[in-house]
């Protein structure tokens, strides 16, 4: 079970100093072995000890791996779409379907599994080798992994203070005329754990940028979006609030059923549209950060996946 702190505070504050006032019953030394281990983490990304806190960031404990050993990781031959290597790093293009790191129901045959067969070494300072950031199983795109714990911690850093430029493409329902950007806060749906809900001031603080690519005559949209923090599911919930769930997201209404609310005349091309993908319509297109030892920036990109390229063909009738 995870325990969960808002830092409030306008001043910022070493995280381990922070964590000594909030939780007096842990020393020091512990708070420190749990922050470099991965139990403790800011916005969900791993960072050091002295790590300075800022206003509206989450300090998540989780309490269940306090007590319990790292997972075993079996390395496992997959076939890796490798977009960059270095001693430090590996990027990835992760195809649609392929679930991150082993987890409750994917003990195996993940992608994290592919890595440690491909990789001599990764970071090793939780119970999850290299992964700094996820992708969701349907989501294709662009994913970084650290071999290293100097280039894992520079880099969770980056993400937790949301200097990190992500550029993700969705396939929307609807035609997109929100371009801009939206601030909210994501919760546990309570009639539906599996789904996040969007509210104006309950929940963890959520912040994406919104660019329209192309309106088509039929009502369905391409955007760009910009992730300015990286909540579960956070783009997801966020188009869906939007009125403009992405196509195949049946969690957030973006399955077949909605094709019923628009106008007759568009249903049989829709219908069309959605069965040339299987997926949920999303894709991690860009991400951009400080190499941690190479000490400049470094752009990645994942080109446009076929499923995605077969829609925009198909749309393009219809522009």
């Amino acid at each position: 079970m995870k325990k969960v702190i808002k830092y409030n505070l306008d001043t910022e504050i070493r995280l381990d100093k922070y964590l000594k006032e909030e939780i007096p019953d842990l020393s020091r030394t512990k708070i420190k072995k749990f922050i470099q281990e991965g139990i403790i983490k800011v916005d969900e990304y791993i960072v050091k000890p002295s790590y300075k806190l800022k206003i509206n960031q989450i300090v998540s404990i989780d309490n269940d791996n306090i007590k319990t050993e790292k997972e075993s990781l079996v390395p496992q031959k997959i076939k890796l779409n490798i977009i960059y290597e270095d001693s430090d790093i590996i990027v990835i293009n992760k195809q649609s379907g392929l679930v991150v790191h082993p987890g409750v129901g994917n003990r195996d045959n993940t992608l994290l599994n592919g890595v440690l067969y491909h990789c001599s070494s990764l970071s090793n300072i939780n119970k999850r080798p290299g992964v700094i950031h996820r992708l969701d199983k349907g989501t294709s795109g662009v994913i970084v992994f650290a071999k290293t714990d100097k280039a894992h911690y520079l880099i969770g850093e980056q993400f937790a203070s949301r200097i990190v430029q992500k550029q993700y493409k969705a396939i929307v329902w609807g035609n997109f005329n929100k371009s801009g950007k939206l601030n909210g806060y994501l919760k546990r749906d309570p009639r539906n754990r599996l789904r996040f809900k969007f509210s104006k001031s309950k929940g963890r603080f959520s912040s994406s940028n919104f660019k329209l690519v192309a309106n088509y005559k039929i009502p369905i949209s391409l955007v760009d979006i910009f992730p300015k923090t990286g909540r579960t599911h956070q783009i997801r919930v966020h188009l869906s609030s939007l009125g403009n769930p992405i196509l195949k997201d049946e969690l957030y209404d973006g399955g077949e059923k909605i094709i019923e609310s628009f106008h007759q005349k568009h249903r049989i091309y829709l219908k069309k549209v959605l069965k040339s993908i299987k997926r949920v319509a999303l894709h991690a297109y860009r991400i951009e950060f400080l190499h941690p030892t190479l000490n400049k920036k470094m752009s990645f990109e994942a080109p446009i996946p076929d499923d995605f390229k077969k829609i925009l063909e198909i749309l393009n009738e219809y522009q």
